[in-house]
């Protein structure tokens, strides 16, 4: 056998792989720049060379991100237009009322009733002022 390789076979001494090198571009929000005609992407910041599979992996995840957040604000959108403060209350008893098992006291005498037996109403100016006077008379 000889020490030398036949004439056909070449030397791979022109690649050589770098195992320890980190990746070139460290941007946080990267912004991407395709380049067409060499079919690569960059970093539009510091210019780096990106792997285009990177790149398709974190836009990905950055519109995952933005779907999830959407649809939390949607979420808040409906909660705040379903929000009435004035209806707290009424709610309240709504949910006390629920399956008459429990009544609601008259809040002077402490005698139960049912809603039902609401028929009138009294304008909030003079309800409060038969309420203070009220209070003024039963004050212990």
């Amino acid at each position: 056998m000889t020490d030398q390789l036949p004439n056909k076979i070449i030397h791979m001494d022109q690649i050589r792989i770098n195992r320890g090198m980190e990746k070139i571009c460290k941007c946080q929000k990267r912004k991407y720049m395709l380049d067409t005609r060499n079919r690569s992407v960059m970093c539009s910041s510091c210019g780096a060379m990106i792997d285009p599979y990177d790149a398709m992996y974190d836009m990905a995840s950055r519109w995952e991100q933005m779907n999830e957040q959407l649809a939390y604000m949607l979420e808040q959108r409906k909660r705040i237009i379903n929000y009435k403060p004035w209806l707290k209350t009424i709610r309240h008893l709504e949910q006390k009322y629920r399956g008459k098992k429990m009544l609601p006291s008259c809040p002077r005498c402490e005698e139960p009733f049912y809603l039902e037996e609401l028929t009138s109403w009294t304008g909030r100016h003079f309800g409060d002022a038969r309420i203070r006077k009220w209070k003024e008379e039963h004050r212990d």
